[in-house]
């Protein structure tokens, strides 16, 4: 969307601060809604501020970081905090960050909405720049519903005596978000955007938003069918796979690149991001950091598991990869034999690294090449190489010629691509079935992404007679397909899976493995787990920190700083219990 007035309109819209309510974001600097909204020029500048809430810290760093994939590189950072479930309601990173963003991105979309008619062009015309808007605004709200549940509603800009209003059911809310997908779907063209419309929304886009949301609601019936409709009628595909997170791949560079459905287009010294140094940043730790339970989800080349049944499962009687050297003597064992989307996703030892040093000790100098993960515990602290807090790292978003940089990231960021579609489908189906596909449905879906990487297919036959199943295959082929993308939070609360997730500990390689490779153990002060891997956070079972409550941890609390303000928002289940045991302590010390 690389418009000639961009700058006009950012400073137009503004930067978007927390100082006020956020409800209420009125900004002096926006254009004057009396004269602004006259012609199509006009309706089109304003689209780009609206945009500008596909970036990237809600697209994967918030939205990764928070679950157990990826591991955000800081300990003490909100993002850590969360998905060890040691975060409270009185944080201020992520959550009043995160709700008053996502409400500042809906005022703009509001206020665009509230004031597109006013144009002087023909109506279907302008409805198309509506239905955009709609699309961006439903995507928002599907971020703040899947957080937090119920959230305030808020279709228009209101006055600040109108803002202080409770909460909405998620249920109402996702109707709404139902019908305005479906409105902006029939408004908009069929036909690919190209040119200088390159990543605008088109009626894919919004059909894609809403099998989503579908999908992360339960609402299986609806996401099936609407997945299946982009399936059959769209323009979309699948791509080269790992093309899709390089700047080669993206689609203005390569017109056969019909995979991203919606994504972040690039925009020179407005819209770019700093992924390649957050992946692998050469001088110091990296902020998004693979964790060893992705790793052990990569299946074997034979579509057999290359770890243990517990590992993964934590049940016995799955069968075990004979590919698969088990245990692992050294780091390159990991990466043997395994679904080639790990070393498309992952760094693996011979890959050009952008790195600088690697913790190969037998190297003085910076490496061209990975051999070995560093740590800065086994390096004096010195901060010269990208320093892993898990021993992995992603290759997923990094550029050979970028990694450092902090605001020269060039690539597009994918937010739902083709690939997306056929998961949704698979497990809307899977659903709406009772927990049963048929191979021809598997074949439709799953087997299309296995089938472009030259993975093992998956067999229903096969999966019985290995002691795997299906549901289990689903979830794993969507955090593999994924990983790193931004979903993984979202997919298990949807799987009610935060106990078996979120509740265990971070680890790396194995102790072996270090001992073998590294000389010495990264952390030694917190041991290794029951299955000799290094420990780099404790969970409780270790006498640490890292746990998942059930009965609280589904969903956000609401920030402590809008409760303030807005006493009527009320607290979501079992957090009240946590603020009313804080205050009756109060009292008692009074």
């Amino acid at each position: 969307m690389k418009y000639s007035k961009y700058f006009l309109i950012i400073a137009f819209f503004g930067i978007v601060t927390s100082c006020s309510d956020f409800l209420d974001r009125t900004n002096p600097n926006e254009p004057d809604n009396v004269t602004f909204w006259v012609n199509e020029d006009q309706l089109k500048n304003a689209l780009p501020p609206c945009y500008e809430a596909l970036q990237k810290d809600y697209l994967v760093n918030w939205s990764e970081s928070t679950a157990e994939t990826v591991m955000w590189g800081n300990i003490t950072s909100g993002l850590s905090k969360v998905s060890g479930g040691k975060h409270s309601y009185t944080d201020g990173f992520p959550f009043t960050t995160y709700w008053t963003g996502a409400y500042s991105y809906i005022y703009r979309c509001n206020n665009f909405l509230d004031n597109y008619n006013k144009a002087q062009v023909a109506q279907n015309k302008k409805d198309v720049y509506a239905a955009e808007v709609k699309t961006i605004r439903a995507l928002m709200y599907f971020y703040l519903t899947t957080f937090w549940g119920d959230v305030p509603w808020v279709g228009e800009v209101i006055q600040p005596e109108d803002a202080y209003i409770e909460r909405t059911p998620r249920e109402k809310v996702i109707d709404q978000l139902v019908e305005d997908l479906k409105w902006a779907a029939e408004r908009m063209p069929e036909e690919r955007y190209t040119g200088d419309k390159l990543g605008r929304l088109d009626r894919w886009g919004a059909l894609a938003i809403l099998a989503r949301i579908a999908l992360q609601n339960e609402r299986w019936e609806l996401a099936a069918k609407t997945s299946e409709y982009i399936i059959e009628n769209s323009p979309y595909g699948l791509y080269e796979y790992e093309k899709l997170f390089h700047h080669e791949g993206d689609v203005e560079n390569d017109p056969k690149n019909i995979e991203a459905i919606v994504y972040s287009l690039f925009v020179p010294e407005i819209r770019t991001q700093s992924l390649p140094n957050e992946t692998c940043s050469p001088t110091d730790y990296i902020r998004l950091n693979p964790t060893k339970s992705l790793v052990d989800a990569y299946l074997c080349t034979d579509g057999k598991p290359a770890k243990t049944g517990l590992e993964y499962y934590k049940k016995t009687g799955v069968q075990t990869s004979s590919l698969y050297k088990s245990p692992e003597e050294h780091y390159v064992d990991y990466f043997q034999n395994r679904d080639p989307r790990m070393k498309m996703t992952l760094y693996a030892p011979g890959d050009k690294w952008p790195g600088g040093d690697d913790g190969d000790p037998d190297t003085d100098k910076a490496n061209e090449i990975f051999n070995l993960p560093r740590f800065a515990s086994l390096q004096d602290n010195n901060r010269v190489g990208a320093n892993s807090r898990t021993g992995f790292y992603l290759k997923k978003y990094n550029d050979i010629d970028l990694a450092g940089s902090s605001v020269g990231g060039h690539g597009n960021l994918n937010v739902i691509r083709f690939a997306e579609i056929l998961l949704i489908y698979a497990e809307a189906t899977f659903e709406l079935q009772g927990k049963k596909l048929t191979q021809t449905q598997i074949d439709y879906s799953i087997n299309r992404l296995r089938d472009r990487v030259n993975m093992h297919r998956m067999n229903l036959d096969e999966l019985g007679a290995w002691g795997m199943d299906l549901e289990t295959e689903l979830r794993r082929e969507r955090r593999i397909e994924l990983a790193g993308e931004g979903t993984r939070y979202a997919d298990v609360m949807r799987w009610r899976e935060g106990e078996l997730r979120f509740g265990r500990a971070i680890t790396g390689p194995s102790l072996k493995v270090c001992m073998n490779d590294l000389g010495a153990n990264p952390y030694p002060d917190t041991g290794v787990d029951e299955f000799g891997d290094v420990i780099y956070e404790k969970s409780t079972a270790e006498g640490g920190a890292r746990y998942f409550d059930a009965t609280k941890h589904y969903l956000w609390p609401v920030p402590n700083p809008e409760r303030q303000k807005n006493p009527l928002l009320g607290q979501n289940p079992d957090w009240r219990k946590v603020i009313r045991e804080k205050w009756c302590s109060r009292r008692a010390t009074l």
